[in-house]
């Protein structure tokens, strides 16, 4: 973890002491401003969760998701029999023990960090299970940019990262 990461981390935790001490205040009114601002903690233990408790190449495709959804990019996913043509990223959850939910669409895909290995390419990622039975494939409408894989230089020595594709791989090491 770097500088910037525990950098971030304090602002999370700032503003979840804030919202902790606030839904203490108000913890038996009924209404719709509690239930947000619970919602609001849950989403700050979740952006936590992203630096904390997952895998580097998981942490790179979780914020290339969230990088998306913020300009309305778009993802495709294929995996055992269903295949889903580009669609919105309604949603992106991380949960305890590497629990990863990504919301596409209507369709909901989870996997556990821990139990895949990835394959990266510039404009989509590959998650096989360990025991390679099954897999999924998430295209992305905006591929990785530069900038962004050069942040990740550690990606090359992860462990369950089984392949980067050559272009990936050059950026990552600098390399013109």
């Amino acid at each position: 973890m770097n500088t910037e990461d525990f950098l971030i981390l304090e602002c999370l935790d700032d503003i979840y002491l804030t919202l902790e001490k606030s839904l203490k205040k108000i913890q038996h009114v009924k209404s719709i401003h509690r239930v947000q601002l619970e919602n609001w903690a849950e989403s700050i233990r979740n952006h936590r969760r992203i630096l904390e408790e997952i895998s580097l190449p998981a942490r790179f495709i979780v914020e290339q998701l969230m990088s998306s959804q913020l300009v309305a990019g778009q993802v495709a996913l294929e995996t055992g029999q269903i295949n889903q043509g580009f669609s919105s990223i309604r949603g992106i959850k991380v949960e305890q023990f590497g629990i990863i939910k990504i919301k596409l669409g209507e369709l909901e895909v989870t996997w556990r960090d821990g139990d895949y290995s990835y394959y990266l390419y510039p404009d989509k990622v590959e998650l096989r299970a360990m025991d390679e039975k099954s897999g999924v494939k998430l295209s992305f409408s905006i591929a990785f940019s530069r900038q962004v894989v050069e942040k990740y230089q550690d990606l090359l020595i992860m462990p369950n990262i089984a392949y980067i594709h050559p272009q990936l791989e050059k950026w990552l090491k600098k390399v013109e």
